[in-house]
C-alpha cells in the first residue's frame, strides 16, 4: 500500500506541480505547423509539380505563437495562390530561412530572429522581403519599433519620439558606401577622378518612413535594419540590410 501511495503522489506531483495547478506538455507549434522537429529547427517542406516551399523556424526563440502564426498566414497564402490554378511558365516558390541574432549590452540582453522570404509567384524575378522578431530577455517581452505606454505586451526600441532624424541620414550614408558604383578608371597618364559617385536614387519619402524600419535585429555592435525589395530603391538592388553604429544611437535606445 505504502509503495502505492507513493507512486500515485509522485504521478500527481508530475502532472499538477508542487502548487497543485495542473501543467500542461508546451504547445507543439511545430507539430501544428505540420513541421519536421530537428531538435533545433522545425523544417517544412512541401513539393508539387506547380509549386515549393522551404521553411525553416528556429526553435529557441521564446515567443513561438508569434513566429508560428506569422508562418502559418504565409504560407497558407502562398499555397492558395500556387493552387489556383493559373498558367505559369515555372514552378510557384516559396523560401522563409532565419537568421539570429543576440546582443549582451546592459542593462539587459536580446534576441532576435529575422526571416529573409523569398517568394515566386510568376514574376520575372523572386521578391524578397524580411520579417525580424525581437525579444527583451530581461522584461520577458517582444521588442518593437514603438510601443504605447500602455502596452503590457511590447517593450519599445527608442526612448524617443523621433529617431529617423539621426537613423535615417546614416541609412542613407551607409547604403551610399554599400553600393554606388566606383568611380572610373583613370586614363594612362592622368590621376584618377576626384569626383564623387552619383547619389543613389533612394525615395527620400521612403527613407524617412518609420514603417520601414519595422524589421530589426538590436547586436552589441548596433542596430541592424532589413529593408524588403523595392522599398528604399529599385528592385534590382534586391533587399537591403544597415546596421547603423550604437555609438551614434546608444542614448535614443530604450
Amino acid at each position: 500500500m505504502r509503495s502505492f501511495s507513493v507512486a500515485v503522489l509522485a504521478t500527481v506531483a508530475a502532472i499538477f506541480g508542487s502548487a497543485g495547478v495542473a501543467v500542461g506538455a508546451p504547445k507543439d507549434y511545430c507539430g501544428d505547423l505540420k513541421g519536421a522537429n530537428t531538435g533545433r529547427t522545425c523544417e517544412i517542406q512541401l513539393s508539387d509539380p506547380g509549386y515549393s516551399v522551404d521553411i525553416s523556424i528556429p526553435l529557441d526563440y521564446p515567443d513561438q505563437k508569434s513566429i508560428a502564426d506569422y508562418i502559418s498566414q504565409t504560407r497558407d497564402a502562398f499555397l492558395n495562390t500556387a493552387k489556383s490554378g493559373a498558367p505559369r511558365n515555372a514552378p510557384y516558390a516559396l523560401s522563409i530561412k532565419p537568421t539570429e541574432y543576440t546582443s549582451s549590452i546592459p542593462p539587459r540582453g536580446t534576441q532576435a530572429v529575422v526571416f529573409k522570404v523569398d517568394q515566386n509567384v510568376g514574376g520575372a524575378h523572386p521578391q524578397t522581403v524580411y520579417k525580424a522578431f525581437d525579444w527583451d530577455q530581461s522584461y520577458r517581452k517582444a521588442i518593437t519599433y514603438t510601443a504605447a505606454s500602455d502596452d503590457k505586451l511590447h517593450t519599445p526600441l527608442w526612448r524617443v519620439d523621433d529617431p529617423l532624424t539621426t537613423v535615417a541620414p546614416i541609412v542613407q550614408a551607409q547604403l551610399q558606401q554599400q553600393l554606388a558604383p566606383p568611380p572610373p578608371p583613370a586614363q594612362p597618364g592622368q590621376r584618377a577622378a576626384a569626383t564623387p559617385p552619383p547619389p543613389l536614387p533612394i525615395a527620400q519619402t521612403a527613407l524617412y518612413n518609420p514603417a520601414n524600419y519595422q524589421n530589426f535585429a538590436v547586436v552589441n555592435d548596433g542596430v541592424i535594419f532589413f529593408f524588403d525589395q523595392g522599398v528604399l530603391l529599385p528592385d534590382s538592388a534586391g533587399a537591403l540590410q544597415v546596421q547603423v553604429p550604437r555609438a551614434a544611437i546608444d542614448p535614443m535606445i530604450a
